[in-house]
């Protein structure tokens, strides 16, 4: 397991939630079992231009871009109160090089957080993220320098890819056997009037329900393949319902993104639902 200690298995998504600035003014997120940043990078990104966020039938589109102040900022202005959380902390972040992993863990680690999710899936960049994933070797040298320059949990955030298997063997091989299945996955739709995109940008990444059953085949076949993984499901957690079907699936944790976008207070609604309903 990623925690040992952890009060539930509900856990915050990356992105939505921004960080905490917004939503903590409406819940008390120490009810969760964890909290994880938006995902952090070593420069500031301003993000894509707008429009970014399209709605969809069952879920969003969106082409954020890892828009973040950069690590710098982060740790003098952000993580200082994200410290003061009395949950897990989960840290988002994402580089280009395994230096760049190493430099952001060492500028974070003496922070009261408790873990890091390195974020190897956004589909909204054009280097970095997902296409690290691409080349095996580089992927293989940002895990082992990250796992080597702390003490603290990693996870490793992955999306929906037919090498699904090879890169959860890659991770573990480097004894890190914890994940975030999925991420967003590439999409896009088109004004019809226009014919032009509805994002700036074209392909964003897409989330909610509709993702859904793309999560849990991840998740499934992680599991299947390789018990001793710890995962959080993540991709279309809007009701207890969902969070049955993603621990059948094999989820050790669940966590919320999008439904926060649609409802802020469902996150605890959802957490006390399912320990009214079910034996966790």
């Amino acid at each position: 397991m990623i925690f040992e200690d952890i009060k539930n298995p509900f856990v915050l998504s990356s992105g939505p939630s921004g960080n905490f600035q917004e939503l903590s003014k409406i819940i008390d997120l120490n009810e969760m079992g964890a909290i994880t940043t938006k995902t952090i990078t070593p420069e500031p990104k301003e993000g894509n231009p707008v429009p970014r966020i399209v709605n969809i039938e069952n879920g969003l589109i969106n082409s954020i871009g890892l828009q973040n102040p950069g690590i710098d900022e982060f740790v003098e202005k952000e993580l200082p109160e994200i410290e003061k959380y009395e949950t897990k902390k989960i840290i988002s972040i994402a580089g280009y090089s395994p230096e760049d992993f190493q430099m952001m863990i060492k500028k974070i680690d003496d922070f009261n957080i408790d873990a890091y999710e390195l974020n190897f899936s956004c589909p909204n960049v054009n280097k970095g993220g997902a296409t690290i994933t691409q080349n095996f070797d580089l992927y293989k040298k940002c895990i082992k320098i990250s796992k080597e320059s702390t003490e603290k949990p990693i996870i490793i955030k992955l999306g929906y890819s037919d090498r699904i298997l090879k890169l959860v063997e890659i991770a573990i091989n480097e004894d890190v056997k914890n994940f975030t299945l999925i991420n967003t996955l590439k999409g896009m739709r088109f004004d019809l009037e226009t014919g032009k995109p509805l994002l700036k940008r074209g392909i964003g990444g897409v989330s909610g329900s509709v993702i859904k059953p793309f999560a849990l085949a991840m998740v499934y076949t992680v599991k299947q393949n390789y018990p001793e993984a710890s995962i959080i499901g993540n991709g279309g957690i809007f009701d207890s319902d969902d969070v049955l079907e993603f621990k059948y699936a094999g989820a050790d944790y669940f966590g919320i993104g999008t439904a926060v976008m649609m409802d802020p207070e469902l996150p605890i609604s959802l957490k006390n639902e399912w320990e009214d309903l079910y034996v966790l």
